[in-house]
């Protein structure tokens, strides 16, 4: 059993009722993973220790793989009302822009970002989660647990400092990065912490620069600049400080209007919405599951702002693992299914942490001779349309994907298991959020044979009806030219490709899961 802070025996004041799910952090990740269980049927407890949402707009950018989650998720009109699209990034130096990288022409159904305060996406989450009937409980602190094969006691304090005991079957920490869960775990974040120091001022300003974008500044010196227009002409101003800056020097209006003027960005601060100076560090946990509890979000990894990758990594995490515990609460998966979400997620985060620190670094470079071939790079670099699609891919997380997950099956060419799948007018995510389950796409004409093995396929599997053209466009790119099936998992993904008749043994995680390697699967960024 893993360490935590509560030594008494939490058993002896148990709560008579035992939740499904207790979700510790009522953040953008919290609220997103409580909403998909509850959507899902599963009996969700969600409990956080500020005694209101935060008001202050920290993370700001929803990136095109995230919407598509949020569009399954039911929230996306809400989102697109609220926010700003977000079209491309523009890369600056020496006072001209050199590059920019279009978002435009990538291969999804969301070809952007969309822009908005942390309180917005907060507030929409809620609404969705208050809408299922769940409400989170603040003033709320986790203090620690206690687990046994069978449930999860996790110790809290009211805001009256009155403390009893939570049982949940499961506990999913999203509680942050200085995350109380993760300390009760024993877990500790590994990584490079040195750390990089950032003035962060939103604002209301007035700047030349194209508001459909968002704007990287690259250093002449030993530090960079990251600007995102946001919502009502507001802007969102990063500013990478120099090491050796006072770490007491207070942060004023005054000092980001200079800070701005130091590294040569145009934007005269009106008045400031927001100011704050943090200090930011690169890491993740070795585990996101230790039995009956896991972590997602920064509670499991944290890393540099640089293309704006934090939240939406956490949200997919949210994602990821909503509907395999929805499955194991509902009797339908086993441990295997649970161990793929770190197998899936871990991955993923650590390519996150190498992609930022890349950008910050590219940004970051003092050598007048090597800043010159960077700004040359850059600028013949993005011109050709291989490289822009490429790393828009990359920024927008439309290049997430789970090809070698050992809960993946089948084959395929240009589309494999563990790839997203997304078709023409996104007909994928709007039956994902009209059930719960698994959707199967038929690739080939309906025969009696056909029916006859449909119906084999395990509980909550529902067809998917598309256009000619998809379907002949999964024909090709599958391979499936003699017929077959694509089968598509609660978060998007495929689970498998392959003949009707072996469907059914696929979507058995605990056959499928024990004929492969449960090793963590490469990010198969290619």
């Amino acid at each position: 059993m893993p360490p935590n802070d509560t030594e008494t025996d939490l058993r002896s004041r148990d709560d008579d009722r035992l939740v499904d799910v207790l979700v510790v952090g009522a953040g953008p990740v919290g609220l997103a993973l409580a909403g998909d269980l509850a959507r899902r049927g599963v009996d969700v407890w969600i409990v956080d220790a500020l005694p209101a949402p935060t008001s202050e707009s920290r993370a700001i950018v929803l990136h095109s793989r995230t919407l598509d989650h949020l569009e399954a998720h039911g929230v996306l009109p809400e989102i697109m009302k609220r926010g700003i699209v977000s079209t491309g990034m523009e890369f600056h130096s020496g006072g001209e822009s050199i590059a920019t990288l279009s978002f435009e022409s990538i291969d999804a159904v969301h070809r952007h970002s969309v822009s908005l305060l942390q309180t917005d996406t907060e507030a929409v989450l809620a609404g969705r989660l208050a809408q299922l009937g769940v409400v989170v409980e603040r003033s709320t602190t986790f203090t620690g647990y206690q687990q046994t094969d069978d449930d999860v006691a996790a110790a809290v304090t009211d805001r009256d400092g009155v403390s009893r005991t939570i049982r949940a079957r499961y506990l999913v920490g999203a509680d942050g990065a200085r995350s109380a869960v993760r300390h009760a775990m024993g877990e500790r974040l590994e990584g490079d912490f040195v750390g990089e120091d950032f003035l962060l001022a939103d604002v209301d300003g007035d700047h030349p620069y194209e508001p459909s974008h968002f704007h990287t500044f690259l250093s002449t010196g030993d530090t960079t600049v990251l600007v995102f227009p946001l919502p009502a002409g507001r802007v969102r101003v990063m500013a990478q400080l120099p090491p050796g800056t006072d770490p007491d020097r207070a942060v004023t209006q005054e000092w980001a209007q200079q800070a701005l003027d130091d590294r040569g960005v145009d934007l005269r601060i009106r008045s400031a919405h927001w100011l704050a100076r943090f200090r930011l560090k690169h890491g993740q946990v070795a585990r996101y599951r230790v039995g009956r509890v896991f972590l997602a979000g920064d509670a499991a990894h944290i890393h540099s702002p640089a293309g704006g990758l934090g939240m939406n990594t956490g949200i997919q995490d949210a994602m990821n693992l909503g509907w395999k515990l929805a499955a194991a609460v509902h009797g339908h998966g086993d441990d295997a299914l649970l161990d793929s979400y770190q197998a899936e997620r871990r991955p993923v985060a650590a390519e996150v942490i190498a992609f930022s620190t890349r950008i910050s670094t590219m940004g970051t470079i003092k050598n007048p001779v090597a800043q010159h071939i960077r700004n040359a790079v850059v600028r013949f670099g993005f011109a050709l349309p291989v490289v822009q699609d490429r790393l828009a891919e990359k920024v927008e997380e439309q290049r997430v994907r789970y090809l070698g997950s050992p809960i993946v099956g089948g084959g395929g060419h240009a589309i494999r298991p563990g790839d997203f799948l997304h078709l023409h007018d996104s007909p994928v995510a709007a039956a994902l959020a009209r059930t719960t389950g698994h959707l199967v796409i038929a690739l080939r004409p309906t025969t009696e044979r056909g029916d006859a093995e449909a119906a084999a396929l395990p509980v909550g599997v529902v067809p998917l009806d598309i256009s000619d053209d998809d379907r002949d466009r999964l024909v090709d790119a599958t391979g499936l030219r003699g017929g077959g099936v694509v089968i598509v998992r609660p978060d998007g993904y495929v689970g498998f490709i392959g003949p009707v008749t072996d469907a059914a043994g696929a979507l058995r995680y605990d056959v499928l899961s024990a004929s492969r390697s449960a090793a963590d699967p490469s990010p198969a960024d290619t």
